[in-house]
């Protein structure tokens, strides 16, 4: 089997074949089926890790968008696509949850309309393929430690670039002192809002990266770029995203520089609490340096995706202390965790994507959902552009998905999960990640805008 970064590099090589493809600089790469990229894949990952290539589809010469065949060699592009038809379930209804609250929104298809979003190729005129572009001159690089720094750095510069389409502005401040950054990108007097978060755990910081590049290239496109057969900037003005790269940036903080991420010295006693408990607890053998790496809490400890006020009797892993992944505190005693569910408060988002990692799995629902066959179709039409698989939850509490989910006015919301390795993700990875994810705002957007309720 091969290594990590064997694994890794082989990723990069075929991606880099994709993209020689969808450049139309080398025609002999130009009869690489689908079936021969999964299968390449699927040679590098274990299945376990790593299922479900063979839902990428092939975006041919025409725009066409097939399942499976020979690559087409005028810009053709391994890209994404929804499966129209059933959901997760294969047949019509198979699979279903009849005694969901949320079921009647589905009851006249018999479940068949999850998953069935048409895609249009056309390029307006006055538009570019965007979509079978990267990001001009990017502002947001891929970082082995994506910190708080750059972030703040890059959203500054973005504002500059691109401020006719986003802005940012802080939601309030961390334990740490540190902001709690959302973008806002599009019109925020639109109809439909959706909300992309991450980086909820410290030691997850890849999310950040992810999101942030996520941002650029739908600004960077928005004048002349084009989605679905629309302007990106006629569905900008429609569907306003909500970003959060980073929720916790003292974790990540920690997570990336130790003690020396630490900016009020009167923490550091708690996170040396943190280690004894845990090792007291046998939640970890490691020494200090390294396990301050695994960092998911807050800067006070607190696993700020058990803190939120839902639901948080369902936890099964808890401890009265300090911890560095199962204290959960009060519910809803963080600034960080206040911020979110102000937010969310604050309007009616018809989708929520939380970002984490590790696993290559989308958690879709968990027992007291309100809108589970809304999660449903929106975690199918997700996999189907990141071919990341599908896993119950069953029972949950404090996390950001139970919040939307139970309030009296839900929100439907998925947890996706980036990467293969161990956390923090190996940076290597993130070539892959990001063409698993580049898509997946624009079809939440247009998921949000005809199917969020």
């Amino acid at each position: 089997m091969l290594s990590l970064n064997n694994k890794q590099g082989f990723l990069m090589f075929i991606m880099r074949k994709a993209e020689m493809m969808r450049n139309n600089k080398f025609q002999k790469y130009g009869r690489l089926t689908a079936a021969m990229l999964a299968g390449a894949l699927f040679a590098a990952f274990p299945a376990a890790q790593l299922t479900s290539y063979a839902d990428y589809a092939v975006v041919g010469a025409g725009g066409a968008v097939i399942s499976s065949g020979p690559m087409g060699t005028g810009g053709g592009v391994i890209g994404p696509a929804v499966t129209i038809g059933p959901g997760p379930g294969g047949v019509s209804g198979s699979g279903m949850d009849t005694t969901s609250p949320d079921w009647a929104d589905y009851k006249d298809t018999g479940g068949t309309a999850q998953g069935a979003m048409t895609i249009r190729t056309q390029i307006p005129s006055g538009c570019i393929d965007s979509c079978a572009l990267e990001t001009p001159n990017p502002v947001v690089q891929n970082a082995d430690k994506y910190s708080y720094d750059f972030m703040m750095h890059d959203l500054d510069v973005l504002q500059q670039r691109y401020g006719r389409y986003m802005t940012h502005h802080s939601l309030g401040n961390s334990v740490d002192g540190r902001h709690i950054e959302e973008v806002i990108v599009g019109n925020q007097s639109a109809p439909t809002h959706i909300l992309i978060t991450g980086s909820i755990h410290g030691r997850e910081y890849i999310t950040s990266n992810l999101v942030m590049k996520q941002i650029e290239y739908i600004v960077a496109y928005a004048d002349n770029g084009c989605f679905d057969g629309q302007r990106l900037s006629t569905w900008l003005n429609d569907v306003c995203i909500h970003f959060v790269p980073m929720i916790n940036p003292d974790g990540v903080s920690i997570s990336q520089f130790g003690t020396a991420g630490v900016r009020n010295q009167s923490l550091i006693p708690i996170l040396e609490q943190a280690y004894a408990n845990d090792l007291a607890l046998q939640r970890t053998t490691l020494d200090y340096e390294t396990y301050l790496t695994r960092w998911k809490a807050n800067a006070r400890g607190v696993n700020l995706n058990d803190n939120f006020n839902a639901l948080t009797g369902n936890i099964e892993y808890r401890t009265n202390a300090p911890s560095g992944d199962i204290y959960y505190g009060t519910p809803g005693s963080e600034p960080e965790t206040r911020a979110i569910q102000q937010l969310i408060d604050s309007r009616h988002f018809k989708a929520i994507i939380n970002y984490h990692a590790t696993g290559s799995v989308i958690y879709w629902d968990f027992t007291e959902n309100r809108l589970r066959e809304h999660a449903r179709d929106l975690a199918n039409n997700v996999r189907t552009v990141s071919s990341y698989s599908l896993q119950l939850t069953g029972k949950e509490g404090g996390s950001v998905k139970c919040y939307a989910g139970t309030r009296a006015n839900p929100a439907t919301c998925i947890t996706v999960e980036v990467g293969v390795s161990q956390c923090p993700v190996n940076p290597a990875e993130m070539d892959v990640i990001w063409f698993q994810n580049k898509f997946v705002p624009f079809y939440t957007m247009k998921w949000a805008k005809e199917k969020g309720k």
